[in-house]
């Protein structure tokens, strides 16, 4: 049978991989995973499990940086080069880089196992729907295939590839329900759509029987700690959330964490969690400026609506964290501190901020051009190496931007001080600030998850972050 070697240069658990590995085994196949971007440890490995192919899963922050792996690999290795994920099913010209053989578009599970089915018997690849592959220097664009819209056919999670890595450390991780309904112009639902337009339903749930089954890998495999139910669209169907909340009480003792769009984030909804062993949610505030959300995010609830969601949590006694965004398009500085001034009125329990990084492909990339906060050739080339880094877009100044990213957090969570702080956001960041910065964000991070520092999760938690320290996004 075949076999194909993984390399991921993140150490966090990436949900497609487990998928990819449980198709693999299920006809057969083999899967192995190698952690890291050490080129010289990378070609060891291809030594020893002498793989079929090479599969990289690239999201467009890693893309600059898995090609240049993947050149080297290419140097020293005649071997067949996969590329799947976000990057390549969004731009699938990747292709023609010469480190790349073949790329995946869509979701990959069926087509890895056609893959491998083809290598195992030496038949060509170019009739397997969502690759396209090189052949005589042609590029076969194979059509994408149905999305699969009984989610119980793809074979149950597999999460055995990261076994004896620090990434088994991080949360359980679940995914029950696919797809994402809304339009927001940062994100690559929207293209996503578009592409698998009149092949089946975008937004789709595993049965509760099946998604409890997903649950039980999660627990199987990670440490203990609550579980990150991390679908998009937790609250659009509050039916089959209150059966499968149902279940879930009674598979484990082990409280979770799900993710609220505000506008799903219902009384009803909430009063349904409240009733089971709901750790904590995460909501996306994004903007406190309400002209930013609508015209630059399009998202378009009120701040009213964020503190009525906000009073019911608090109420309810569920502890929320929120994402928001610094450095969008036409934010002003004022704006940005309308964004901490809301969470201080919500008294949000874990507020995260990061500088936005503008993505290309995506809506909000249009409208940044059009207001000439970018130049009209913006391209993957110009994304700054982290978004913790600064910002590309025009009219931000990234001394003031640093240190408010830098005093946002401590700002919320002592608003008594919060003119104090804003005095010093117009001065440049030190070194000793930025450590600052850190320190909060992975304590509070900490705290929200396990409630009080344990020596026992401390130790593990302490590890899968000093594994992701040089993580880009």
């Amino acid at each position: 049978m075949a076999k194909i070697l993984m390399i991921q240069i993140q150490a966090y658990p990436y949900i497609g991989t487990a998928y990819l590995n449980a198709a693999a085994r299920s006809a057969g196949h083999t899967m192995v995973l190698h952690l890291g971007n050490n080129i010289n440890n990378i070609l060891k490995v291809i030594q020893r499990e002498q793989p079929d192919c090479i599969g990289f899963s690239m999201m467009t922050s890693f893309m600059n940086e898995i090609l240049a792996i993947a050149r080297k690999i290419k140097e020293q290795k005649k071997i067949l080069m996969v590329a799947g994920g976000p990057h390549p099913t969004l731009f699938p010209d990747i292709i023609k880089d010469p480190s790349i053989d073949a790329i995946c578009r869509g979701e990959g599970e069926f087509a890895i196992i056609d893959l491998l089915d083809a290598l195992d018997q030496n038949k060509p690849l170019d009739n397997i729907a969502n690759l396209w592959v090189k052949r005589n220097g042609e590029i076969i664009r194979n059509p994408i295939r149905p999305l699969v819209e009984n989610l119980d056919t793809i074979p149950l999670i597999d999460w055995s590839c990261y076994v004896g890595t620090p990434v088994l450390t991080s949360s359980p991780l679940v995914f029950p329900i696919r797809g994402c309904p809304y339009s927001c112009t940062y994100c690559f639902n929207e293209s996503m759509r578009k592409i698998y337009q009149g092949l089946g339903p975008y937004v789709r749930c595993f049965s509760t029987e099946r998604a409890i089954e997903e649950t039980k890998q999660a627990l199987k495999y990670f440490q203990e700690s609550p579980v990150f139910l991390c679908s998009d669209t937790f609250g659009i169907d509050t039916d089959w959330m209150e059966e499968f909340l149902k279940c879930y009480t009674k598979l484990t003792s082990q409280p979770f964490i799900l993710l609220l769009r505000p506008e799903l984030a219902t009384e009803h909804v909430i009063k349904i969690i409240s009733q089971y062993n709901c750790h904590s949610v995460a909501i996306g505030v994004e903007s406190g400026s309400e002209r930013v959300r609508r015209e630059i995010l399009n998202r378009r609830y009120t701040n009213e609506l964020l503190l009525r969601v906000a009073s019911n949590l608090h109420n309810a006694g569920i502890p929320f964290k929120t994402y928001n965004m610094l450095g969008l398009p036409t934010e002003t500085e004022d704006e940005m501190w309308e964004t901490i001034d809301l969470n201080i009125q919500m008294k949000a329990d874990v507020p995260r901020a990061v500088i936005f990084t503008p993505l290309p492909n995506t809506k909000i990339v249009d409208i940044a051009i059009h207001h000439g906060c970018l130049e009209p050739d913006f391209d993957i080339k110009d994304i700054p190496a982290s978004s913790l880094q600064g910002s590309i877009i025009k009219g931000i100044d990234n001394t003031i931007l640093l240190s408010t990213l830098y005093l946002f957090q401590t700002a919320v969570l002592l608003p008594r001080f919060r003119d104090v702080f804003r005095k010093r956001s117009l001065r440049k960041p030190s070194l000793v600030l930025k450590l600052w910065f850190y320190i909060v964000y992975v304590y509070y991070l900490y705290v929200y998850l396990y409630g009080k520092i344990r020596l026992k999760y401390f130790f593990s938690f302490t590890k899968f972050m000093w594994a992701n320290r040089n993580t880009k996004v």
